[in-house]
């Protein structure tokens, strides 16, 4: 009986290696475990790997969050604009003053935010950042207008409506980022 227990206990152990390697790792190609060698990867992985090259770090969620409240409060600016009577010139020119200057603010926040980028983020994010500045480059176009003519009525309307598309973008661009939205 002993012997035979042994042989047994001996069969076991020479056989445990190769199910162990083929439970671990599969066959000897080097494939995945059940996939053929040179099978493309499972795309779960390369969602995950492209989330984890995408995600933000702690100080680019800081800066987003200074660009969303800089472009924020410039579009609050000019909302506030919109609804001023433009009777009161002096109060129309401080205002237009205070919303140039916030439009400069959010503007270089949203420079400063993009160039963190690292080169993994500025190649997966290319789409999002390109309509980002394309709507940037709008709201510094309706900006350099806004200069020019004081307080023209049509010229805030551009730009309100060209801030309300730089918002878009952020909150497109953060959540693809990993950047939970603004309380």
């Amino acid at each position: 009986m002993k012997r035979i227990a042994a042989w047994v206990c001996g069969m076991v152990l020479l056989a445990a290696p190769q199910v162990l390697r083929a439970q671990h790792h599969g066959s000897h190609s080097g494939g995945a475990a059940g996939a053929p060698a040179g099978a493309p990867a499972n795309d779960d992985l390369k969602d995950f790997n492209r989330e984890v090259a995408l995600q933000a770090t702690t100080e680019q969620i800081a800066a987003f969050q200074q660009c969303t409240k800089t472009t924020a409060a410039a579009k609050k600016g000019a909302q506030d604009l919109l609804q001023l009577n433009a009777q009161d010139d002096v109060e129309v020119l401080h205002r237009s003053n205070d919303l140039a200057n916030a439009l400069d603010d959010a503007q270089a926040n949203n420079q400063r935010f993009v160039t963190s980028f690292t080169a993994a983020q500025k190649s997966g994010l290319k789409e999002f950042t390109k309509k980002l500045g394309k709507a940037n480059a709008e709201v510094a176009k309706e900006g350099k207008a806004l200069r020019a003519s004081g307080h023209s009525q049509a010229v805030v309307e551009k730009l309100d409506k060209a801030l309300s598309e730089v918002q878009v973008h952020q909150a497109a661009l953060g959540k693809e980022m990993g950047i939970p939205p603004a309380q």
